[in-house]
């Protein structure tokens, strides 16, 4: 009887420690004053870039010391990138601009990107473009060195979203005005979508290029095939979703969202795992590691946040 005692007693502490791993983050870095709108991992996980309402941008290292902090932007740094190689980086802002920057904080090239406001910005897998889009509710296409080639002309509304596939030859973009749309990097529009009942804050490829992922101020995120028919739609959100990716390996996505949680799914729609407690923090960004072993998470508690997946 006593020995039964105690072995409730070591799978009640057993259960507690789960539950407690389960409700705290790994780590957590602090370096920024506001929101944190972007976060991403340089290819080879040595780094991580995160950009901010403050209008500062940070290149951190893997223990979350600050290797450079950026002050060139004057207003919020929307987004950040690392070049496929990790030598460079861009950020990009509300001020119409992105920067260029080489890995040790070198400035390259200040490129007036857009009329209003640059919301997202992506380096092509080869490295050779830079696809950016913003608040003038066109996207660009440039070379790695910031010249422009082309503008794909066509929504009504903001950008939030531009997002090459993985061999390069197609793009898709997300609109506030509801939409989403599908272009050959020549310019070419294939396929424009209106479905959600509110407008488009993610768009993106799946790794193998079979699959498309939508998210909305609708509160819900649709998984759809290459031909544009619905999968899968995600439903489990209170308020907008501000962000949704693949995980590395195509079987899960994420999806971040102002009602304070970020949702792990499978590919069929079960949901996985909730990170968060609901209405007490606004997600605006999250990414998976590289490896695929952590969400990184950015909130409007100024903090970035690994958990452990």
């Amino acid at each position: 009887m006593h020995h039964k005692h105690i072995i409730i007693i070591i799978l009640i502490l057993v259960s507690a420690k789960i539950n407690c791993q389960s409700l705290s983050p790994a780590k957590t870095f602090n370096g920024h004053s506001e929101m944190i709108m972007s976060i991403e991992q340089s290819p080879d996980q040595k780094y991580i870039l995160s950009g901010s309402e403050d209008d500062k941008a940070i290149l951190w290292d893997t223990d979350g010391s600050r290797i450079i902090e950026i002050n060139e932007h004057l207003r919020s740094v929307n987004d950040v990138t690392f070049s496929p190689d990790g030598k460079h980086f861009i950020t990009a802002g509300s001020d119409q601009t992105f920067i260029i920057w080489s890995i040790n904080g070198k400035k390259i090239k200040t490129v007036n990107a857009d009329d209003i406001y640059v919301k997202t910005v992506e380096y092509s897998s080869d490295g050779k473009y830079i696809l950016s889009g913003g608040g003038d509710n066109t996207a660009k296409l440039w070379t790695s060195e910031g010249e422009l080639i082309r503008k794909f002309i066509g929504h009504e509304c903001t950008i939030y979203q531009a997002s090459f596939s993985p061999d390069d030859e197609r793009i898709i973009l997300a609109s506030c005005d509801k939409s989403f749309s599908i272009w050959s990097v020549e310019g070419d529009k294939l396929q424009h979508q209106v479905h959600h009942q509110s407008g488009v804050s993610a768009a993106s490829y799946s790794p193998d290029g079979k699959f498309y992922l939508t998210a909305s101020f609708d509160k819900t995120a649709i998984l759809w095939d290459f031909n544009l028919n619905i999968v899968t739609e995600f439903k489990g959100h209170t308020d907008e979703i501000s962000q949704a990716e693949f995980s590395p390996d195509g079987r899960s996505i994420m999806t971040a969202s102002e009602d304070g949680t970020v949702k792990l799914w499978d590919l069929e729609g079960k949901l996985i795992r909730t990170i968060g407690i609901p209405n007490t923090i606004d997600y605006k960004s999250a990414t998976f590691s590289r490896d695929g072993k952590y969400l990184i998470i950015g909130s409007n508690e100024c903090n970035i946040e690994f958990w452990t997946l």
